[in-house]
């Protein structure tokens, strides 16, 4: 009998909630990225060794959207973005293994989505921040 473990991982299973609306048109090498701004402690280390930690509270992040540029969500996120306005955010992962479920209100689209035309539809990243990144 082997020790190892077996996971599956299902694309499908994640899911992107922007102000009420799911998002939809992912790129094939992407569905979303969530990363915080900083660390959640800055050691300090003293001249004999002594370590201590410095407890950050920025929990700040950034949600990374990788679209297809033939995506519907385009649009709407451009529009977003545009009105400046501000908009709940809801991540979920509902796959078995290290499922997690990230919301939080009050987030901002950075910036405007990149519009790419080419003879291949393409891929483009909308990245919105998040005031308080906390995974459950």
């Amino acid at each position: 009998m082997s020790n190892k473990t077996v996971t599956s991982y299902d694309p499908q299973k994640v899911n992107v909630i922007v102000a009420g609306r799911v998002i939809t048109g992912f790129a094939s090498d992407g569905v979303v990225n969530l990363t915080r701004n900083s660390d959640s402690v800055t050691p300090a280390v003293g001249a004999k060794g002594d370590v201590a930690y410095s407890e950050n509270a920025d929990e700040t992040g950034t949600v990374a959207l990788t679209l297809m540029s033939t995506s519907a969500s385009l649009a709407y996120l451009r529009e977003l973005e545009a009105k400046r306005k501000m908009v709940s955010v809801s991540v979920q992962d509902k796959n078995d293994s290290d499922s997690f479920v990230m919301a939080c209100d009050n987030c901002r689209v950075l910036k405007m989505p990149d519009a790419n035309r080419a003879k291949e539809q393409g891929t483009v990243t909308v990245n919105i921040y998040v005031p308080s990144m906390v995974l459950r």
